[in-house]
């Protein structure tokens, strides 16, 4: 490598450039393995440095006071970096500090961030410290800018040397995608494709066969082996119910499990739960089962669920809400169980077809501006130029993460690749998608290398079929067109099916949407030219063999069509624009609007009699004409082009394909939005949300009921459902879920924890706080939050329900926490929620403050999380137009829907703090509402039986501090 490049870092008081400054400059000139010159500098920021930089990066104040000043270095820094391109982690970031001074701004910027989600696509993370442990580089020092400088550099060549493997077929192509774009990146492959032609045919099996001519140049990869395949399981012809109690003694002290596992703990509700959920198998019952944290529930379903599996050649399947339980199930628990388990049993994970790639699709992006290609000869043919709309720099990236992943991936799963932000949009261009999937024209498909397919396949021959729900529901949806049949199905975090089953069976759609199904139909072009389905179908009929007049026939019905897509386009932006006037005229009287949120309008039926909504009406018929006009045209093109006979029309299959999803995607459109504007169902939710940055309006539609629905099409449908979760119970009883899922003929179960919180955990109540809403409660909270955080040295996670009062926190309590030598991080401000984790689980001193995400599905263990703080009950907003909607179906709305709702919220988020059996700690309510309110007692009962005391804030402090070191207080109080 000749080229001189230089490594850049920067270490800075926060992440925004406009209010943060530099402290640190590091810079590191190399050629290849060669350093040439390193330069590094402090820089006096000019401001308090805040403790949780001084923490993370060893930085004093003192040392601050001394450097010289930004503006003192930036002459010797051009001089060392001078035209050089840029190397660094995340080095959008660093440029951003330093071109607000006008520094860099010509330079090219190589982010080994970016290369790294490339070249490395299965790692864990993509910090700068895990890629250097994955990639064996030496790193001793971190987050210090010299230090990250060289292990930049580091990485940079650890990658480039990983580009110089690629394929040379998959090199020439990526190569081929940005040679016409400003892509920084295109330098890194250039030189990559120039070295490894030296070494072609002498790596990979697939280069070894491209040298024999064995593989075609353009398959890029991806050999595809046949394998043993599963068969697809035979039910027994008669039932073989469960040994109930053989199960239960697998648990049991002394039993296998104990025998195997070092430091197993036997737990009797463990055990109870099991035996739950075998006779609900047994009996082919429903059973609905709460148990408490620490229960271990997924070994306690997992057990029977196998066992009946596999005597009866059936398959249960396991539906999730998040990632990490199903990666948990997959690549922890059923291991496990595999190891143990003298039964040959068979587990996959089967996901949306939106999460695999689609083959034909990825050829139909990567053509696009393909000069060499067909669209080209056919263009040369007419005397136009070949030169298309060239691939954005968003789409060669994610072209690159693919064609570099693709020789090593056996799923085809998007989860194995790291895609940021705009890239998802790009992403559902080319996976699989049931609107254009043709199985039996496929090529792919037909021969065995359809990634969607093959994991359909093996979930046919797996005993276990972990799911998530959305894809549980949407297959509902669609009458069990994507799982195989199954009769057995167990729902963990079942508390959030009907979220799920919400946003599933509902409806979003804006300008942006609906304007982007229409540019995928037609797009003026340069040169008169059209873009677009339709301009791609009249370029590959033109070299197709049809009789002139014919072609002429189809090609004055696709002009038509054009016509036809831009009067929609027309009508679609005049019916947006006198929405959005309507929805601003009801804004101005609601609160709320205008304070930076976002505002929600009901469309309800007094609404619609207004006199003003008649115009959006008249606008949406002319828009709805206007659709079904190009709806009844593609139908048309789809028929008229079903059955060329003799003649060919190349891509024939692939242009149906599109033809078919397009049909659908607009049929769909209209009559959705139909429905929202003009027929609306009585169990139906609709609203429109006004954006505050913009005034940009979206529409929406949701299900009243879902329960009736998850009955009808998913419970009565199955023999035996199991729905298992910490949280189902919103007080005594199980009323509150079975109303909310249609659950009416079901079995319960209630397992409590194995955790004594009686000893390990003190709830504090203040007795002397405001109520939220009230004067001072936002200053009262801060000012506690600082005494009790020093109190308790930090290890505080604080539970916000807005993001407002999260940010008017922190921002109050940053500084005096700093001062004291505590850090203090925020959700949405100092770095991606697993970032925050990381950084509060390692550090000794911290605070975190977090909005709904943290409430649940994290798990912190030891002294980290020492005290958990509730700023406020969970309650819905009463704007909600979903909440309000529900709210309008009960007798008492506050008491039979928003309490229980709340309650399941409220023991999620007190189920932060006790993760194990040595976990110790205080949880703090900060909302009166407990002790002041007829409801309090209903949710005090809720949680487990713990120590409780009520009383002034000033005892705070000092009472948490004495629990967590491990002084009970005299005279402890369980209960409520």
């Amino acid at each position: 490598m000749s080229r001189i490049y230089v490594a850049l870092d920067l270490e800075t008081t926060g992440l925004k450039p406009e209010r943060d400054a530099i402290i640190e400059i590091g810079a590191v000139k190399f050629r290849g393995r060669e350093v040439l010159e390193t330069w590094s500098t402090l820089v006096n920021p000019g401001r308090p440095l805040p403790y949780r930089i001084q923490q993370l990066t060893g930085i004093t104040p003192e040392e601050l006071k001394s450097a010289p000043s930004l503006f003192s270095i930036m002459g010797p820094l051009v001089s060392f970096v001078k035209d050089y391109p840029i190397v660094g982690h995340n080095v959008p970031f660093d440029l951003g500090f330093l071109q607000r001074h006008g520094l860099f701004l010509a330079n090219p910027a190589i982010d080994t961030f970016e290369l790294a989600s490339i070249l490395v696509p299965y790692a864990s993370r993509y910090s700068l410290s895990t890629l250097a442990e994955h990639l064996g580089i030496h790193f001793p020092e971190h987050h210090r800018a010299l230090a990250d400088a060289l292990a930049a550099k580091d990485l940079f060549l650890a990658l480039l040397d990983r580009a110089t493997q690629l394929d040379l077929a998959t090199l020439r192509e990526i190569n081929r995608l940005a040679v016409r774009s400003d892509w920084p990146l295109r330098y890194v492959f250039r030189d990559a494709e120039r070295d490894r032609a030296h070494t072609a045919f002498t790596g990979t099996i697939a280069q070894q066969l491209l040298a024999k001519g064995g593989l075609e140049e353009g398959a890029l990869g991806l050999l595809f082996t046949e394998g043993e395949r599963p068969e697809p399981l035979q039910p027994s012809p008669r039932r073989q119910p469960l040994d109930v109690e053989a199960l239960c003694g697998l648990l049991e002290e002394g039993g296998p499990f104990a025998q195997r596992f070092p430091g197993y703990e036997h737990r009797p509700q463990q055990v109870h739960m099991l035996r739950a959920v075998a006779e609900a198998f047994n009996e082919d019952d429903h059973l609905l089962v709460e148990a408490g944290t620490g229960v271990g529930k997924s070994i306690a379903y997992l057990l029977p669920a196998i066992h009946f599996a596999v005597a009866n050649g059936r398959h249960v399947v396991v539906s999730t809400n998040t990632i990490n339980l199903q990666d948990q199930l997959f690549n922890k628990d059923l291991p496990d169980l595999q190891r143990i388990l003298p039964l040959g049993f068979r587990a996959t994970v089967l996901k949306g077809r939106s999460n695999y790639l689609c083959r034909r699709r990825l050829d139909i992006l990567r053509r696009r501006d393909d000069p060499s290609g067909l669209r080209a000869e056919a263009l040369k043919a007419e005397g136009l130029s070949p030169s298309g709309r060239s691939l954005s720099v968003d789409e060669i990236r994610v072209l690159a993460k693919i064609l570099a992943w693709l020789p090593s991936t056996t799923t085809g799963d998007v989860a194995e690749l790291l895609l940021v932000d705009q890239e998802r949009a790009i992403w559902s261009r080319v996976c699989a998608d049931a609107e254009t999937c043709r199985p039996d024209t496929c090529a792919y498909r037909r021969g065995g290398r359809c990634f969607f397919y093959r994991a359909r396949e093996e979930a046919e021959g797996a005993h276990i079929i972990i799911v998530n729900h959305a894809l549980l529901l949407s297959d509902m949806a669609v009458e069990n067109r994507v799982l195989p049949e199954y009769q057995h199905l167990i729902i963990d975090e079942a508390h959030h099916l009907e979220a799920r089953a919400t946003e599933q069976l509902g409806f979003d759609v804006d300008r942006g949407r609906i304007n982007a199904v229409l540019t995928e139909l037609s797009q003026p072009s340069e040169a008169e030219k059209r873009e677009g389905l339709l301009g791609k179908i009249t370029v590959t009929l033109r070299a197709s063999s049809l009789p002139s007049a014919v072609r002429r026939e189809v090609e004055s019905h696709i002009e038509a069509m054009h016509r036809d897509v831009e009067r929609a386009r027309q009508h679609l932006y005049r019916f947006f624009d006198l929405l959005a006037l309507f929805l601003e005229e009801q804004s101005q009287e609601r609160e709320g609007y205008g304070g930076g949120y976002d505002l929600q309008i009901r469309l309800t039926g007094g609404l619609r009699i207004q006199p003003a909504w008649s115009n959006v009406e008249i606008a949406w018929d002319d828009l709805s004409l206007a659709l079904a006009k190009i709806h009844q045209g593609l139908e048309r093109l789809y028929n008229g082009l079903l059955d060329p006979g003799e003649y060919e029309i190349p891509q024939h299959d692939e242009l149906l394909g599109e033809l078919a999803g397009q049909v659908h995607r607009v049929g769909e459109l209209r009559e959705q939005l139909d429905a929202i504007i003009s027929h609306p169902s009585p169990n139906g939710i609709y609203w429109a949300t006004l954006s505050a940055q913009g005034g940009e309006v979206s529409l929406h539609a949701a299900p009243l009921h879902v329960g009736q629905l998850l009955e009808k099409h998913l419970f009565s449908t199955k023999e035996c459902v199991v729905l298992t979760s910490a949280t189902l119970r919103a007080g005594d009883d199980f009323n509150y879920i079975r109303e909310r899922l249609g659950l009416w003929d079901v079995r319960e179960e209630a397992v409590g924890s194995p955790f004594d919180y009686a000893t390990s955990t003190l709830l504090y109540l203040p007795t002397d706080i405001p109520e939220p809403g009230q004067p001072y409660y936002q200053k009262t909270v801060e000012r506690v939050l600082v005494d009790l955080c020093q109190a308790t040295r930090g290890r505080t996670l604080v539970l916000f329900t807005s993001h407002s009062q999260l940010q008017a926190t922190y921002k109050a309590i940053s500084q005096p926490l700093g001062e004291a030598g505590i850090a203090v991080l925020g959700q949405g401000l100092d770095g991606s929620r697993s970032q925050l984790l990381e950084t509060f689980k390692a550090g000794e001193r911290t605070v975190l403050l977090g909005t709904r995400s943290f409430w649940e599905g994290i798990d912190v263990v030891g002294e980290a999380l020492s005290c958990l703080v509730i700023a406020r009950l969970p309650f819905d907003v009463p704007t909600d137009p979903v909440f309000a909607a529900r709210s309008e179906t009960f007798e008492d709305p506050f008491g039979q829907y928003a309490v229980p709702q709340t309650i399941l919220r409220f023991r999620q988020g007190f189920g932060r703090l006790i993760r194990s059996k040595t976990d110790r700690g205080v949880v703090v309510v900060l909302d009166k509402r407990l002790l002041t309110r007829s409801y309090g007692p209903v949710f005090l009962n809720a949680l487990p039986p713990c120590t409780v005391r009520r009383g002034p804030l000033r005892d705070l402090p000092m009472m948490a501090a004495r629990w967590i070191e491990g002084e009970t207080p005299v005279q402890p109080r369980l209960g409520f």
